[in-house]
């Protein structure tokens, strides 16, 4: 199974890509991973203060010096060499070599250094989106061990999603730390049924599964989400687009519950609105409480769970 591991940012997403406000390109879209350090982190801010492009009308962004990570159907994954971040457009017209030549996207591999101009603007998701390149300039190339860096992010928007077993699950937020995704507790209780071809067990065979355990509220080491105070919003982040999710929140003071507590009863329901590019938003997610997700695809459901707290700077 695919799976999101290693991503930890300061994004089931999946290839559907979480729409949002604009923001300077390179600059405040601050996404932590596994090989961005923090002096890069803090780069994110004062670094890409470089050369403008030829550019015309309110195309004035500077340049960002990028490395192509993968490409599909049009669409590129780039990561920034400056400052670790990654997001995702697609080859414009004005594309030239170093030289100034202008050449055709067909010729574009993996690896390539492109300078990438446009107008400034990054939508807010992981990975970005940066729809308003204009130009990239083709400087160079780099090396199989530079891409290799980002193969879970690779993995993440590119990947066939996995159907024979349960997914992974995340959360994607924004804090004071920067953009983050971070994986769930789970999968716990769960009933799948893997589509035809796709289970381990020979196809005459009956192909559902069911695992049956505790609740969340009794799990064992919860992945522990830092937020800021107040309200955040969380967006389900998984390789599978679910059909359904539902959540529920207990105050994180009776965590762990004893086997003799009446959850039901002392469940909170968090309200999950589907946004218009179909991802599954928790709304108002605050410090302080354990969370119950429930999530429904075509092939059966599951249960996962985190608990949140304040980040402590």
């Amino acid at each position: 199974m695919k799976k999101l591991t290693g991503i930890l940012m300061a994004v089931c997403l999946t290839a559907a890509l979480i729409a949002g406000c604009g923001q300077k390109a390179g600059r405040e879209n601050t996404q932590t991973t596994d090989n961005q350090s923090a002096a890069q982190t803090e780069s994110q801010t004062a670094g890409n203060q470089r050369e403008t492009g030829d550019l015309s009308g309110d195309e004035v962004s500077a340049a960002q010096h990028c490395i192509l990570l993968a490409g599909k159907n049009g669409t590129w994954l780039l990561a920034d060499r400056d400052n670790g971040t990654v997001f995702t457009t697609s080859i414009p017209n004005d594309l030239k070599d170093n030289d100034g030549k202008k050449i055709t996207s067909e010729i574009l591999k993996v690896g390539d250094y492109v300078d990438v101009y446009g107008d400034g603007i990054m939508l807010e998701s992981y990975p970005g989106q940066y729809p308003g390149v204009s130009k990239m300039v083709v400087t160079g190339e780099g090396t199989a061990d530079e891409v290799k860096q980002y193969q879970d992010v690779i993995d993440m928007v590119f990947a066939e999603p996995d159907t024979s077993t349960v997914p992974t699950v995340g959360v994607v937020y924004s804090s004071s730390l920067g953009q983050t995704m971070s994986l769930m507790s789970g999968p716990g209780n769960s009933t799948w049924t893997a589509p035809s071809g796709d289970s381990e067990t020979d196809s005459s065979e009956d192909n559902t599964v069911t695992a049956c355990g505790s609740a969340v509220m009794q799990w064992e080491n919860l992945e522990k989400m830092s937020m800021d105070a107040g309200k955040t919003d969380f967006t389900i982040s998984c390789d599978l687009t679910p059909t359904k999710v539902t959540v529920r929140r207990w105050n994180s003071d009776k965590y762990p519950a004893s086997v003799d507590d009446d959850l039901d009863a002392l469940a909170e329901e968090v309200n999950v609105e589907k946004s218009a590019d179909g991802e599954f938003v928790v709304r108002d997610v605050e410090p302080g409480y354990v969370y119950e997700v429930t999530v429904s695809w075509e092939y059966g459901d599951a249960q996962y769970g985190f608990m949140t707290s304040e980040i402590d700077l």
